[in-house]
């Protein structure tokens, strides 16, 4: 059976940008898609990782979700690279902020601003 693709990646000078696909990124199915499509959008080959998560039409994202993203800020870091999260409506920046990871990741208004920090 073929996956989904639960993500688009957008390659730019600054960074390459991950644009999710779904408006809930909640049940287990999803998030573990979500979690194998970005690690294989992104290269192995030890050089700093620059990556926008775009959360532009995501509306509901589970604990699950923020432990990937947890283990993918992780990663970029091990390689000296950055990560920016971008457009988390009101609920998605709720569940950030409850979790205190708003503390952790940096997040941007705009995809904009989140390339121009990279």
């Amino acid at each position: 059976m073929a996956v989904t693709p639960r993500i688009d990646v957008i390659e730019s000078d600054a960074a390459r940008v991950v644009v999710f696909k779904d408006r809930m990124v909640f049940d287990e199915k999803t998030v573990r898609e979500v979690g194998e499509q970005i690690g294989a959008a992104l290269p192995n080959d030890g050089k700093p990782l620059r990556v926008v998560l775009d959360f532009q039409g995501v509306d509901l994202i589970s604990s699950s979700l923020l432990g990937k993203l947890i283990l993918l800020q992780r990663r970029i870091d091990s390689t000296g690279g950055k990560l920016r999260l971008c457009e988390l409506s009101p609920t998605v920046q709720s569940v950030f902020r409850t979790s205190n990871l708003d503390k952790l990741f940096q997040i941007h208004r705009d995809r904009a601003a989140a390339l121009a920090s990279v």
